[in-house]
């Protein structure tokens, strides 16, 4: 007498294997969904690094002084293709040395106090899906 049919060892193989199968195709779909566009924020960081040498080479050209305060995010002109899909802003305060998180207030073209010889530079670059930040400070060394 022949039995058709599968076994019970044969059937919990195949639900194994489909198991690992399962979770794998999973973790791939799982994780090409929510990673960020590396290329994204690569050209983003370039664009924060641009902004941000731009306003060390005109210090450097021109002096400390040259470094205008912008207390607020003011943005950039709209950035030219391929890099229109980014938004740029710049934000510059006067910051102590001994604490160079904290903001001053200064609006002054130049750092009036005179232990305040430093600026504190953000450049923001934005685009639909996120955004970063560079922040560095320049002294008047």
């Amino acid at each position: 007498m022949k039995k058709s049919g599968f076994t019970l060892i044969e059937t919990l193989m195949v639900i194994v294997i489909i198991g690992i199968a399962g979770a794998g195709i999973l973790m791939y779909f799982t994780s090409t969904r929510t990673a960020p566009d590396q290329t994204l924020i690569a050209q983003a960081a370039g664009l924060a690094r641009q902004r941000l040498e731009e306003i060390i080479a005109n210090k450097k050209a021109n002096g400390f002084s040259s470094i205008a305060l912008l207390t607020a995010p003011t943005a950039d002109p709209a950035l030219a293709a391929p890099f229109n899909r980014f938004g740029r802003s710049v934000e510059i305060y006067c910051v102590n040395e001994s604490d160079l998180n904290a903001n001053n207030g200064d609006t002054a073209a130049d750092c009036p106090a005179s232990d305040i010889t430093s600026k504190r530079i953000r450049v923001i670059v934005n685009w639909d899906t996120g955004s970063i930040d560079l922040v560095s400070i320049i002294s008047n060394h």
